[in-house]
């Protein structure tokens, strides 16, 4: 087996669980959906994707990302942006966002005129 930062099969960046019954859990996905973060390992840390914060039962302030597709957004996508954020993890302190990705627009197809 080779290590993965020299083989060119990328099956370990993600899959497709078609079977998963909550399958597209997420909307606005923009690339083949990825399973693989279907828990993001980013909860516990400072983050770009849109969360919302929350205070629970006991007090604690929680990160509520339902609204984040970045960890699902394709197979290499994803894998990219998750490696990227745990090169240098920054805890998250229970503050409120205050940074937030910004993802282009997709291209516009030109309409025809009829």
């Amino acid at each position: 087996m080779e290590p993965k930062d020299t083989t060119t099969n990328e099956g370990f960046k993600g899959f497709t669980n078609e079977a998963c019954p909550f399958l597209p859990c997420h909307k606005g996905v923009r690339g083949k959906f990825n399973c693989l973060f279907c828990y993001c390992p980013l909860i516990a840390y400072e983050c770009p994707g849109p969360y919302k914060v929350y205070t629970d039962a006991n007090g604690m302030r929680r990160k509520d990302c339902s609204d984040c597709t970045l960890p699902h957004n394709g197979h290499r996508g994803s894998w990219n942006f998750i490696q990227k954020w745990l090169k240098k993890p920054e805890i998250w302190d229970g503050h409120d966002q205050t940074r937030e990705f910004r993802l282009k627009a997709p291209p516009v197809e030109n309409e025809t005129e009829e």
